[in-house]
């Protein structure tokens, strides 16, 4: 009787976690506002522009054949934040109903940055590796299973992202030598089974990277990767304390005490990252994954690129999939003081996710990662805006728009109209080339053109930020250089007294969390010159 209420007990404690990681989940997508990362890829995948193409992008096919196909079911933008929540969900029940780990664990993981929010909230390709990750010791600890699905769960996950393709090149590696010497060194039905699955994998990891290379759009193709060691080296920076320095430095002051405490906190962060993989102690496959992942993914984000915090994130996923894997070997040597350090530094890892979470999870309230969904509503409450074709001096400014407006946008550096910017070539413009591309647009609208003028970001490193225009300069010339300096933007004093007699000013958004804001110019259509609607 007591088993039973016990049984009862964790199965109702469990329902209760994910309803209330539901509940939070919902509530913080209904107040996200969609910027360009997460529209652009969604656009590309349900296929609105044919100037660009699934091959030679930096990211791999599966999400967007996922998001293509939920797009084919309900013909509805909203399907990108829906499908993203489910993804998660489904992520989720396995954690808290499947996993062997203890209800503290469980709940750490659910309300930990990555589960909560970025790969939630955030309509990104990482939820579904967080999902097949996390569904790979599931398969692998199941027998019936193992040899028959293990193979395509490694493939679709080395084509959700990059990163993911490295760990599983990592895994199907070195799970046949694993195999192999556990089975005597000799060929048996089950190393034979091993290495064919370990093959799909490997095939899985060839498909990504044929997919992506050589890259033809996105930022990637303006500067091309290059083995070169052009950043920092950080190791797993944005799971620490890193992004909170200046929160630090803010409530502490400058002093030696906020210094010393920074110090403190980071090298906390920085062993426990390390440390978990002692979870895996006693199984050397598990464990040289864990290791060979760890160096590999370092080496990336310091030769190739540096990683955000949804890259870096995936250690965490691969951390306790593993773990879980070895949870269910019987064959694991468990060495009790080495596996108790590793156990104690994926809490403390787990323990920090959760602290970030609570300081990031809710920003939006405050400042939104884009000011396009609140733009959006400022047009929709002025009927003579509300259908205004928009054009902006920097193109990728107006990439989230398209989510809200169901349309494309202007983009100067292909002179027409498209949902994505491909990022290409040198281009060199001014005001009154917006002006002028303004204009004529006028001309085949009823509603008059917007002009948005990008803002500037310049945060320094004590946490103070001033946010300036380039129109609010007053100099003979200001220049602003974009997109690696390939792009380069140009405003005369002249041009902007042409500019001021022809448009004027409506609106000002400062800048979002992760784009800038911009201000809001509105084109005088009655100093417009008529003239015939010319469309390309």
């Amino acid at each position: 009787m007591n088993n039973y209420f016990l049984k009862n007990n964790k199965k109702i404690k469990n329902l209760i976690l994910l309803v209330s990681w539901s509940l939070v989940a919902v509530f913080l997508i209904f107040h996200h506002a969609m910027w360009r990362d997460e529209v652009r890829n969604f656009m590309l995948a349900i296929g609105t522009t044919s100037r660009i193409h699934l091959l030679g992008n930096p990211h791999p096919f599966l999400m967007y054949k996922i998001e293509q196909f939920f797009y084919w079911i309900t013909d509805s933008y909203r399907v990108l934040p829906i499908s993203s929540f489910f993804i998660s969900f489904l992520t989720l029940f396995i954690v808290i109903f499947l996993s062997p780990f203890n209800f503290k664990i469980k709940m750490m993981m659910a309300f930990g940055y990555p589960l909560l929010y970025e790969y939630t909230v955030m309509c990104r390709n990482y939820g579904v590796s967080a999902l097949l990750m996390l569904t790979l010791p599931l398969v692998m600890n199941n027998k019936k299973y193992k040899y028959i699905l293990s193979g395509p769960i490694l493939f679709f996950l080395a084509n959700t992202n990059v990163h993911s393709s490295l760990i599983v090149l990592a895994f199907s590696c070195l799970w046949p030598l694993s195999a192999w010497y556990q089975n005597g060194k000799k060929w048996t039905d089950d190393t034979r089974k091993t290495v064919m699955n370990s093959m799909v994998g490997i095939l899985g990891f060839c498909v990504c990277f044929g997919t992506i290379y050589p890259t033809r759009y996105d930022l990637a193709a303006v500067r091309p990767i290059k083995i070169a060691f052009n950043h920092d080296f950080y190791f797993f920076q944005h799971l620490t304390f890193y992004d909170f320095k200046d929160y630090i430095f803010s409530y502490l002051g400058h002093g030696p005490l906020s210094k010393s405490v920074y110090k403190i906190l980071s090298i906390i962060s920085y062993l426990s990252i390390a440390l978990s993989t002692l979870m895996l102690w006693g199984d050397v496959f598990l464990f040289s994954v864990a290791i060979l992942v760890m160096v590999g993914l370092s080496v990336f984000f310091y030769v190739v690129y540096p990683g955000e915090y949804r890259h870096q994130a995936l250690w965490i996923m691969l951390v306790f999939a593993l773990a879980w894997m070895k949870k269910n070997n019987v064959q694991a040597v468990h060495k009790k003081t080495i596996n108790n350090i590793g156990v104690a530094s994926f809490y403390t890892m787990l323990g920090i996710q959760c602290l970030l979470s609570f300081l990031l999870s809710f920003h939006e309230l405050i400042e939104p990662n884009s000011r396009s969904k609140e733009f959006y509503a400022f047009m929709k409450m002025h009927d003579d805006i509300k259908e205004s074709p928009m054009l902006s001096s920097l193109d990728y400014t107006l990439e989230a728009m398209p989510y809200y407006t169901k349309k494309p946008v202007f983009m100067m550096s292909l002179n027409d109209f498209d949902y994505v910017v491909p990022y290409r070539g040198v281009f060199n413009y001014s005001l009154d080339d917006l002006l002028t591309a303004a204009q004529k647009l006028a001309a085949c609208s009823e509603y008059p053109p917007l002009i948005l003028i990008v803002n500037d970001s310049n945060k320094t490193k004590e946490f103070t930020s001033k946010i300036t225009n380039i129109m609010d300069e007053d100099q003979e010339e200001s220049v602003r250089h974009y997109m690696y300096n390939q792009w380069t933007f140009t405003i005369t004093s002249e041009q902007k007294k042409r500019f001021l007699m022809n448009a004027h000013e409506i609106a000002r958004y400062p800048n979002g969390y992760l784009e800038d804001g911009f201000v809001v110019y509105k084109l005088n259509v009655q100093n417009v010159p008529k003239t015939t609607c010319e469309k390309k």
